[in-house]
């Protein structure tokens, strides 16, 4: 296989094609495993606690339920301005999480 070249920008400037790059450079996935592996485990964990009052199993569902608990307590936060206050920043956002995660439960069952 023979190398092509590109057109100059500049007078005798040639660009190999192996040289050439089709992304930026420094670019990689938009998703963090930092960020994620925490998020997980944090949903996982407020899904087992839901499943306690509501019920459910399996570790896979306690993470998908938590995950999604997280987004609708954030966004019963945002919308109502609902907030459960302990003094722990934390616990306040696990409470969130946990009522977010019944609410997910709640529906899922009411459609189902």
């Amino acid at each position: 296989m023979s190398t092509r070249t590109r057109k100059p920008r500049g007078p005798g400037r040639v660009v190999e094609d192996d040289k050439v790059e089709i992304l930026p450079p420094g670019r990689g996935l938009p998703a963090d495993w930092r960020v994620l592996v925490p998020t997980i485990l944090f949903g996982t964990v407020t899904g087992f606690a839901a499943s306690l009052v509501v019920g459910g199993g399996g570790l896979v569902r306690h993470a998908v339920v938590g995950v999604l608990g997280m987004l609708v307590g954030q966004g019963l936060v945002r919308l109502t301005g609902w907030r459960i206050r302990t003094g722990n920043g934390f616990v306040d956002e696990a409470a969130m999480a946990v009522l977010g995660a019944i609410l997910v439960v709640l529906l899922a069952r009411f459609i189902a």
